[in-house]
């Protein structure tokens, strides 16, 4: 995004930024600049892009800062994230191969990550970026999704981009893959030919192994859901509607805008004579930033599945914001 023709006007500057920026809520954008201590007013789209524009002319904020920021956004908004284990002495000898087996996956190793660009064959590799023992990977695709028009005469067919990114730290044995969720029309069938979401993530977390090049074994989700219900002094998380499922089927939802379900008596009374029935098997939670220690600046939705043990995030995340999600699951 920054170039060198020394052009840096604030109309020129906002001109560059604007691609890259409309492809991210304004709340996003906002959260963002109040996690790095800037300005960050309620404003329109148009006036995000002179705002964020006037702070780098202004020196306040570096063209390359924001452009990280932004790969950031593309790299974790709106995924489903696959948590990792590795063994320790497994994933050290792995990292010292891992140049070569990128190589023969044909993903180019770069020295700072980048956007996806267009891509539209499937599985298209955009970068893999080294450093020590951390390893960072992403891939990007187009799909088309295909909806019948509100006229009800014909459809309605929009190309949409899909990202995929694995994340390894080979000395923590640790590792993730990230993806967006598939379109509709895509390229991954199941046996009668058709697209299928289930043989769309199954190629990836494929793909994910191959790199690696060692085992990695999903996390265990369970005793983190468990965890972060029962946790209350203080309350890292937030339950909204709550999702726990016990052995028969008993739901409660809530209705109010900041309400948590474990704060209503029926719920509580509820937890203490059946909550050792449920069966953890999904939660969706807001993380709190009141009790993040400035990581986070808004409220993170997150929906934990652990039968088909993913983890859920909203579109417009930053990475940092997913990193803490991340971290916090990961230390249950």
């Amino acid at each position: 995004m920054p170039t060198s023709d020394g052009d840096n006007t604030q109309q020129a500057i906002q001109q560059r930024i604007k691609p890259t920026l409309d492809k991210v809520a304004v709340e996003g954008i906002r959260a963002w600049l109040k996690a790095i201590g800037l300005p960050a007013p309620a404003l329109s789209r148009a006036a995000i892009d002179e705002h964020i524009a006037k702070l780098i002319v202004k020196k306040r904020l570096a063209e390359d800062a924001l452009e990280a920021a932004l790969i950031g956004f593309e790299e974790s908004s709106d995924m489903r994230i696959y948590l990792f284990r590795m063994d320790k002495r497994e994933a050290k000898n792995a990292s010292k191969s891992i140049a070569g087996r990128v190589a023969q996956f044909g993903i180019p190793i770069v020295n700072k990550r980048k956007f996806a660009g267009e891509r539209t064959h499937p599985m298209s590799p955009v970068y893999a970026h080294i450093e020590g023992d951390l390893f960072r990977a992403k891939w990007a695709e187009e799909q088309e999704s295909v909806k019948v028009n509100p006229q009800g005469t014909g459809v309605d067919k929009k190309p949409i981009l899909k990202r995929a990114v694995l994340i390894a730290d080979y000395s923590t044995g640790t590792a993730e893959l990230r993806l967006n969720p598939p379109e509709n029309v895509h390229s991954y069938q199941d046996g009668s030919g058709r697209p299928n979401a289930a043989t769309y993530y199954g190629a990836y977390l494929q793909k994910a192994h191959d790199v690696l090049g060692c085992e990695a074994t999903l996390l265990e989700l369970r005793p983190v859901i468990k965890s972060l219900v029962e946790e209350d002094t203080p309350p890292l998380v937030r339950i909204h509607i709550d999702d726990h499922t016990n052995q028969k089927n008993y739901k409660t939802k809530t209705t109010g805008p900041k309400a948590d379900i474990r704060d209503d008596p029926d719920w509580q009374l509820g937890y203490k004579k059946n909550g050792h029935t449920w069966a953890w098997d999904a939660q969706s939670f807001y993380w709190l930033p009141k009790v993040s220690s400035g990581f986070l600046t808004r409220e993170v939705f997150t929906h934990i599945d652990a039968e088909e043990s993913f983890v859920k995030v909203n579109a417009d995340c930053s990475n940092d914001e997913v990193e803490y999600v991340v971290s916090q699951i990961r230390s249950r």
